[in-house]
């Protein structure tokens, strides 16, 4: 009996104490934690299946190669035009970076896909930048980016959830992306657009001032920390 009760009470004090550290990291911290946890993939390479699903816009499903190496550098190879909000994949981890350039503040919490998530607002200490706000649900037992929501001057509001496997959670790297953008101020290629032009009549344009459109990105056989040449990303 007393080996029961004096096990009991191990259990609540590690789930306590585990509870506890989550509740005294501060914003700045997790943030930190997430960061350093992202800093583990020197370079990558993906293959990469993008649906789009976007107002008037008709593009099948692209398979692409993506490739990414520290610092920032990024390249997205595809026999198709890829609609890809390349912003989220490179801006992101410069936003967690630059701590000095905002204030983190908790802003409670939240059960996505039974996680547990601490939402944190990142407002930008001067305004005369392209981030107006960002949103962030943190899974801070696993240091992991469950959804982020920027928005921007350049790009209005943009929506990102992230899903893992246990394989992909290990480095913070996706296995699923899905992208909710603002229609008007999304960026897209400029082949897309030409076409777009086209098709709209001028009645149409005002409906797509608050239409929201979604893009579907699922990644297999990522290749992490295997080195990539420079010249990868010079290449047209």
């Amino acid at each position: 009996m007393n080996r029961i009760i004096i096990t009991i009470v191990l259990l609540v004090n590690v789930l306590l104490n585990v509870n506890t550290s989550f509740a005294s990291q501060t914003p700045n911290q997790l943030l930190n934690a997430v960061y350093q946890k992202l800093m583990k993939v020197n370079d990558y390479t993906v293959e990469a299946n993008i649906r789009s699903d976007i107002p008037l816009i008709k593009i099948m499903p692209v398979n692409a190669k993506i490739y990414f190496k520290q610092k920032n550098k990024f390249k997205v190879e595809s026999k198709s035009i890829a609609i890809l909000p390349k912003q989220s994949f490179t801006d992101f981890s410069k936003i967690l970076k630059d701590t000095l350039s905002y204030m983190a503040v908790f802003a409670g919490t939240e059960i996505i896909n039974a996680r547990k998530t601490q939402i944190i607002n990142l407002i930008p200490n001067e305004d005369t930048g392209d981030l107006i706000l960002a949103k962030l649900w943190i899974d801070a037992e696993k240091n992991l980016t469950i959804k982020s929501q920027l928005t921007t001057r350049s790009n209005g509001t943009m929506l990102v959830q992230y899903f893992y496997n246990n394989e992909t959670e290990k480095y913070g790297l996706p296995d699923s992306m899905v992208f909710t953008v603002d229609v008007k101020k999304f960026k897209i290629p400029k082949a897309v657009a030409a076409d777009l032009n086209k098709s709209s009549k001028p009645d149409n344009k005002n409906d797509n001032k608050n239409k929201k459109g979604q893009i579907y990105i699922r990644f297999k056989n990522y290749q992490i920390n295997k080195g990539i040449e420079d010249k990868i990303f010079t290449k047209s």
